[in-house]
């Protein structure tokens, strides 16, 4: 999860999809696709590849300079431009450097930011995989209801979890169904952007100091995470 191999992987990814002759010179259509990417980083929602496309006319003279963009992004802005998978059409802009504190936040991010932190945490703690229920019966438990709306996390906390946190792939949502006599479940785990922005380790941090617990008592949840990634690589 470190910057380096992130910006690694980035590049050679939008490298393997360029054309022959990759474009070097920031020219109309370079600003273009820069600006577009740019203007859509704030809200941290997934680009296709099909609005790319609108921007810069066709496939070749997008992926042909797809790789300075991704250069430029990461030089000048640190920000890393990344497929959501190996297969994907859909890229995802994540910081090449974590946020180190919340006061690195504006006023109004840090909410969203606690919350997100917290959900993230309690996911890893339970194997990094939890049931939907079970997570709100834990924010429940921190006078954190999400239909009613919150002193400092605000409203609509169910829609920020299910719907905002979910499509900006913070968190990915299965369903599961053990037999056709069984209620499917839902499940939630650590989407595409937590796994590039967050580490296990910043996990184990936040979760020394919420519960006071020294850090080497989550030393199993650490490794079975890791394994977990380790898997899907």
């Amino acid at each position: 999860m470190a910057s380096t191999s992130r910006a690694a992987r980035s590049q050679n990814a939008t490298l393997s999809q360029a054309s022959q002759q990759p474009v070097h010179v920031v020219d109309a259509k370079v600003r273009a696709i820069l600006n577009y990417i740019l203007d859509h980083t704030a809200q941290k929602i997934p680009i296709k590849d099909k609005d790319l496309l609108a921007v810069a006319g066709d496939k070749s003279e997008l992926w042909s300079r797809l790789p300075l963009v991704t250069n430029l992004l990461a030089e000048r802005f640190g920000i890393m431009l990344t497929p959501l998978d190996a297969t994907s059409k859909t890229l995802i802009c994540t910081a090449e450097e974590p946020v180190a504190s919340i006061h690195e936040l504006t006023p109004a991010q840090r909410p969203q930011f606690t919350l997100l932190y917290i959900i993230l945490m309690y996911i890893f703690l339970r194997g990094n995989r939890i049931e939907d229920s079970k997570l709100y019966a834990m924010l429940e438990m921190l006078n954190i209801f999400p239909d009613e709306e919150h002193g400092y996390f605000g409203a609509n906390l169910r829609k920020q979890i299910e719907e905002t946190f979910v499509r900006q792939q913070y968190l990915k949502r299965e369903r599961s169904q053990l037999s056709a006599y069984d209620d499917p479940k839902t499940f939630f785990l650590w989407g595409p952007r937590a796994k590039a922005e967050f580490t296990f380790e910043q996990m184990v941090q936040f979760a020394s100091k919420l519960l006071n617990q020294h850090p080497k008592a989550f030393e199993h949840h650490l490794s079975m995470a890791q394994e977990g990634l380790n898997a899907e690589q």
